[in-house]
């Protein structure tokens, strides 16, 4: 009947984040080919669902994240994939997914290095205006929603808080900022906001690059420890106090903050490559070590 009458069923917002996390989480403790069947059953499930379509082509960076040892035989599949779902989004014209997707696009053609195709998608974009969140949230506010207008800017908050942690890796390629000393005050920025709004702390190999630099192995072991502490940890969930019941998760129990694959390529990262080797004589950077390898 549906088929008869072209109805297609789609799913909110918070269906496909319920629906993708749980495929997610699930597989994480699999296969990334089992990771990707579920997916794609989905998609086939729900096939005209923009959402799910964007949400989905995301996903397929987090299979990259999560097996990163699976990257060199598989990475071409799931950036072509990725690249495909976000294609159809655009071609949907749908104002919620349009511009992320034309972003994520043109972020994908200058990484292939086809340069001028991604200027002309970011052309495409309109001029940035800001967010019309605290409007909204206002606007809920005078209509005596104060819920509405609270997960709102939880979301909000949340959003603003992932995009300062990815301006400040960014920020931290010396490329952009050789300096190591400049560096280290932008790590030590990383790990001051994941400290302070529940997120993991990722800023502990930037910054073990950077006091190698300055040739001061002791801090750099140190900073070795604590990256290996915090991809060893459980799973870090954000904030409840912060930004709930704005963001939801799923908690699940004896999850690990990283993937195994993850932690294995940190390993042979420290072990193989040469600007490493004066750590090894360190005793906190060869115990660190040791941890790592207790954890794949």
């Amino acid at each position: 009947m549906d088929t008869l009458l072209q109805f297609e069923q789609t799913l909110s917002d918070a269906e496909v984040a319920e629906k993708i996390n749980a495929i997610l989480g699930k597989g994480l403790q699999g296969k990334s080919a089992e990771i990707e069947a579920e997916l794609e059953k989905l998609l086939r499930e729900y096939p005209g669902c923009t959402a799910l379509q964007y949400n989905v082509a995301a996903a397929y960076d987090a299979l990259a994240v999560f097996f990163p040892d699976e990257w060199k035989e598989k990475g071409n599949g799931w950036r072509t994939r990725k690249r495909e779902l976000l294609e159809e989004v655009r071609s949907t014209g749908n104002a919620a997914y349009w511009q992320g997707a034309t972003v994520q696009l043109a972020g994908i053609a200058i990484s292939d290095g086809k340069l001028d195709k991604g200027a002309d998608l970011l052309n495409e974009l309109p001029e940035r205006i800001g967010s019309p969140d605290t409007m909204w949230a206002m606007y809920y506010l005078k209509k005596g929603k104060p819920e509405q207008a609270l997960r709102l800017t939880q979301k909000h908050l949340y959003q603003l808080v992932n995009q300062m942690q990815t301006c400040l890796a960014t920020l931290m390629n010396p490329k952009l900022i050789p300096e190591p000393e400049r560096q280290l005050k932008l790590g030590q920025t990383m790990q001051t906001i994941a400290q302070t709004f529940g997120l993991l702390d990722t800023s502990g190999a930037p910054r073990m690059e950077a006091w190698l630099r300055l040739g001061d192995t002791e801090k750099a072991a140190e900073c070795f420890a604590q990256c290996v502490d915090a991809v060893t940890s459980p799973v870090v969930y954000p904030d409840a106090d912060l930004f709930s019941p704005g963001v939801s998760w799923q908690k699940q129990k004896g999850a690990q903050a990283t993937t195994s694959s993850l932690r294995r390529m940190l390993l042979r990262s420290v072990s193989e490559e040469e600007q490493y080797r004066p750590l090894f004589e360190n005793t906190v950077f060869l115990a660190a070590v040791e941890k790592l390898k207790a954890s794949v």
